[in-house]
């Protein structure tokens, strides 16, 4: 029969009330030989519940309580003055990790110090990852990428607790990244990037490294290679999907896809750059010292007396308004003029006449030379 195979070992840790009513363990002296034996009994009874004839159903639940247990004792056990039962029950919880997780739920939050525990086990192995990449790869952008980015993950227990998917995603990606460390082809960019994008480690840190070297390159080729270049940069980073992945952050898509996405946005840059480089300039506009009123008006004394021809009047009015500003408006709409043209004010009338006037004065003495 399937039962709590810790709670022996609950009710030794169990806390009791001090004599200010402080809550405290009060460890039996034989408390090392009952830990060390109901942890060696739990361990055997887990080996035999995981081959029994149990339903399958039963022999999850059954896991499932020793995990949620287990994480509750460690929890209640942190920060007492015996770090060894603490330590003792971390690696218990290894062990159930280690053989039977594929019964245990990996959404499950863990806790903090079994967090701090697993990190501690990393440390050596990431440190040996950094001392090589400083030593074997030359490419400062990612050195100091990766030691923003993996020093908070690795250096550092989260603020906010985590679950086991996170925990798994840390300890996979840094064995993946360690394997490296002693090949010097291995910790090239290329392929820390590709294994990166693989394990899709999707830190905004990364994303911004990748851009940046994309732009770098950029800099370094004619623009007549842009476009193969970005092809070729997509055509090297596949499709991936969201769902079913082990992702750094569970909030942000593949990022192999955002890469994508990046590069995607560097191609319709160039698109629109090529759109505006291959159109005719748009001709500056030629600024007037009257009002659209007056110009209205000019227009349609210059219509009205046949200097226009067989010119449409709306024709008239686009050019106009593409062509000129006025002194109070910079850009001028067909419409505007159209509405002018047919509402002419008294005092546009007497302006214009004025201004006709001098121009007739003008051109009088051509008229009658002496």
């Amino acid at each position: 029969m399937l039962k709590n195979e810790l709670e022996t070992l609950a009710n030794c840790l169990a806390p009791e009330r001090g004599g200010k009513g402080i809550a405290r363990t009060k460890l039996r002296p034989d408390f090392n030989k009952i830990l060390s034996e109901s942890c060696m009994r739990a361990r055997e009874s887990w080996a035999s519940a995981a081959f029994s004839n149990e339903a399958n159903d039963v022999i999850y639940r059954y896991f499932d309580f020793h995990f949620k247990f287990l994480c509750g004792l460690i929890s209640e056990n942190s920060g007492s003055e015996d770090d060894a039962a603490t330590r003792e029950l971390c690696h218990l919880l290894d062990h159930l990790l280690l053989y039977y997780k594929g019964y245990i739920n990996y959404q499950q939050l863990i806790p903090s110090e079994y967090m701090r525990h697993r990190l501690r086990n990393c440390q050596v192995m990431y440190q040996q990852f950094m001392k090589q990449l400083y030593k074997l790869n030359s490419d400062i952008d990612l050195r100091v990428c990766l030691e923003e980015s993996l020093s908070k993950i690795y250096c550092y227990v989260p603020a906010e607790p985590v679950d086991l998917n996170s925990l798994f995603y840390r300890e996979a990606l840094l064995t993946e990244l360690a394997g490296k460390r002693n090949c010097a082809e291995l910790m090239s960019s290329e392929s820390l990037i590709s294994t990166l994008i693989s394990l899709n480690f999707n830190h905004f840190l990364f994303l911004a490294y990748l851009r940046k070297k994309v732009i770098l390159k950029l800099e370094q080729i004619p623009a007549v290679d842009y476009d193969k270049h970005i092809a070729d940069l997509m055509a090297a980073t596949p499709v991936m999907p969201d769902r079913g992945q082990l992702k750094f952050d569970t909030n942000w898509p593949h990022v192999a896809n955002m890469y994508r996405d990046c590069l995607n946005d560097f191609q319709v840059m160039f698109a629109l750059t090529r759109v505006k480089r291959n159109q005719e300039p748009v001709p500056a506009k030629i600024p007037l010292s009257i009002s659209v009123k007056h110009l209205a008006c000019m227009i349609r004394v210059l219509y009205e007396t046949g200097y226009y021809g067989n010119i449409s009047l709306t024709a008239i009015f686009d050019h106009a308004a593409a062509v000129f500003t006025t002194k109070r408006q910079q850009f001028i709409s067909p419409d505007s003029l159209s509405n002018a043209y047919y509402e002419i004010s008294q005092a546009a009338a007497i302006k214009m006449s004025r201004m006709f006037a001098a121009a007739i004065e003008f051109l009088k003495p051509y008229c009658f030379p002496a």
